[in-house]
């Protein structure tokens, strides 16, 4: 019989402490912990870059890692709660 904690669905901070202890809630802490950042481009581009017309140079994106803590926000953490 699968364990009903396995297809347990994660929406809520409710939903998480009711896993509380289980592989699920350390996988999902531990994907919460990965959210808090995400790759961005900072590439500055010209007005009308890759649009139909365009015959400027190529450029190549420059990606940054960019904190972002909107879904641990979401989850009621802090970073520091999350060990950040």
């Amino acid at each position: 019989m699968a364990s009903p904690v396995k297809n347990k669905v994660i929406n809520t901070r409710a939903d998480l402490d009711a896993v509380a202890g289980t592989t699920a809630h350390d996988e999902f802490i531990a994907a919460l912990k990965g959210s808090a950042t995400r790759r961005q481009d900072v590439q500055s581009y010209p007005e009308g870059y890759n649009q139909p017309g365009y015959d400027g140079p190529k450029l190549e994106p420059i990606w940054q890692d960019v904190e972002d803590l909107s879904t641990i926000t979401r989850f009621g953490f802090t970073k520091e709660q999350l060990g950040l």
